[in-house]
């Protein structure tokens, strides 16, 4: 899962397909972690949303898969945004 810098231009290259997402900071380290049925409009949704967000990484997975993978990346990462999920 390669990173993307968080900007409108590398977001406006993901399809708007299922699947995950991770909004990193300037460390790498995840601050939020989310999945979507149309992850290029959801994440032009957060765009300004999460302070220090600096990057993004995506994977394009079925809604139900989905869904066990990010809460697998909230349990283990436990992202500063996700915190009410732990």
């Amino acid at each position: 899962m390669k990173r993307r810098p968080f900007s409108r231009k590398y977001i406006e290259e993901v399809p708007n397909v299922p699947g995950v997402y991770e909004i990193l900071d300037a460390k790498l380290e995840t601050i939020y972690a989310g999945k979507s049925n149309h992850l290029r409009d959801r994440l032009l949704d957060h765009l300004g949303e999460f302070r220090g967000a600096r990057y993004f990484r995506v994977r394009f997975m079925p809604p139900k898969a989905a869904e066990k993978v990010e809460n697998k990346i909230i349990r283990r990462k436990k992202p500063r945004y996700n915190e009410r999920m732990w």
